[in-house]
C-alpha cells in the first residue's frame, strides 16, 4: 500500500487496529470504523458490579511481535504498556479434585508432574518442551513472521540443507499421537491438548506442530496493568497519533467494488465513504455469504458451517471415558 492511499478498516479488533497502525505509519489516510463503543473486539472489557473484567483474552504473549509494530508506529511499546511477567502460567482442576499448577520455570513444572503423575511424564514434559521449542524456533522467521507464508516459501526460507529441520516440525502427524508419546497420564493428554483449541480445531485432526505454542508460553506470559484491553486502546493511540480517523457506534451496510476492487463502504445511517482499498477485519463468512453486498462476496470462499473452527468450544475430553476430564484451566 503506497502513501497516500484512502483506506477504509472495517472493525477495530487487534487485527483492524495492527493494519490502521501500519497504515497510517506508511502515510495512508485511514478511515476506522467500528459498531462498538470501543476499540479492541473481543479483546474488550464488561463491568460488573463496579469491577471491571476482561472479556476476551486475559494473558498477554508473544511480545516480540507488539514491540515491532509499535516500532513500525514510531511508538515505543514499553512506554505505552506496564507487564509484568507471571510466575504463575495456570491452574488446571479435575473433576476428582485434583490440580496442576504450571510456571513459567520449566524444572518447576516438571517437579509439579512429577508430583501430580510420576517421573515418567515429568521426564516427558521436559522433551516435550525441548522438542516444542525447536519447532517455534525452526517456524519463527520462515513462518511465523513471515510476509505472506505458504508451504512453498516456509521450504525455501528454511532451506535444502535444513530439510531434516522442516520434518521435525512434525506437519504430517497428529498432535494427540505425540502427546501420547510425550504422555502416558490421560489428564496430561488432555491437558496439553488445549493448544489445539486455541485455534478451534481438535488434537485429533491438528499437526503435531502445534505443539510450538507450548514453547510460546514459556518463552513469555505477561499480565497487562490495566487488563488486555489496554493493548487495545494503545494500539488505537499509536494510530491515532499518526492520523487515523476511528468511528466508534458506526455499521457498514456495504462494501463498493467497481471494476474487481473495493472503492468505498455505505454506512448503515447511508452516509457513503470513498477509499482507494477496504480492509475487513471480521468474519469472512460475512463477505463470503454477501452480508456486505454481492459486490464483495468473491473477495473469499464461503466456508459451510460444519467446517468452521469451533474455538469456543474447549477440549477434548478423554476417549477412556473412565477418566475424569478437565473441570477447567485458568490463569493462577
Amino acid at each position: 500500500m503506497t502513501a497516500s492511499k484512502r483506506v477504509i478498516i472495517i472493525g477495530a479488533g487487534a487485527g483492524g487496529l495492527a493494519a490502521a497502525m501500519d497504515l497510517s505509519a506508511a502515510g495512508s489516510e485511514v478511515t476506522v470504523i467500528d459498531r462498538a463503543a470501543a476499540a479492541g473486539g473481543k479483546m474488550r472489557q464488561v463491568e460488573a458490579d463496579g469491577a471491571k473484567i476482561n472479556a476476551g483474552p486475559t494473558v498477554f504473549t508473544m511480545r516480540w511481535i507488539f514491540e515491532s509494530l509499535f516500532e513500525r508506529s514510531n511508538a515505543d511499546f514499553a512506554t505505552e504498556l506496564t507487564l509484568a511477567p507471571a510466575e504463575n502460567l495456570a491452574r488446571h482442576g479435575w473433576l476428582d479434585g485434583s490440580t496442576l499448577d504450571l510456571w513459567a520455570d520449566v524444572e518447576r513444572s516438571a517437579e509439579a508432574i512429577g508430583t501430580f503423575s510420576d517421573t515418567h511424564n515429568a521426564n516427558g514434559y521436559l522433551k516435550f518442551c525441548s522438542d516444542s521449542k525447536s519447532v517455534f524456533e525452526t517456524l519463527k522467521e520462515t513462518f511465523i513472521n513471515a510476509q505472506k507464508p505458504s508451504p512453498i516459501g516456509l521450504g525455501l526460507r528454511v532451506g535444502l540443507h535444513r530439510v531434516n529441520k522442516l520434518w521435525e516440525t512434525r506437519p504430517m502427524q497428529s498432535y494427540w499421537s505425540k502427546l501420547e508419546r510425550y504422555f502416558s497420564d490421560p489428564r496430561l493428554q488432555q491437558l496439553f491438548g488445549r493448544y489445539s483449541t486455541y485455534v478451534g480445531s481438535s488434537p485429533y485432526l491438528t499437526p503435531a506442530t502445534l505443539m510450538l505454542i507450548a514453547h510460546v508460553e514459556q518463552d513469555g506470559v505477561w499480565l497487562v496493568d490495566g487488563g488486555m484491553h489496554a493493548v487495545a486502546r494503545a494500539m488505537q493511540r499509536a494510530a491515532e497519533r499518526n492520523g487515523a480517523t476511528i468511528r466508534f457506534g458506526e455499521t457498514v451496510q456495504s462494501i463498493t467494488v467497481k471494476n474487481g476492487a473495493a472503492r468505498g463502504v455505505t454506512l448503515g445511517s447511508g452516509e457513503y465513504l470513498e477509499s482507494d482499498a477496504v480492509v475487513f477485519n471480521g468474519d469472512s463468512a460475512a463477505l463470503a455469504a454477501g452480508k456486505l453486498g454481492e459486490g464483495a462476496d468473491s473477495a473469499t470462499r464461503p466456508t459451510p458451517p460444519k467446517k468452521r473452527s469451533r474455538g469456543a468450544i474447549h477440549g477434548p475430553k478423554s476417549r477412556d471415558k473412565s477418566k475424569n476430564p478437565v473441570a477447567s484451566s485458568v490463569v493462577a
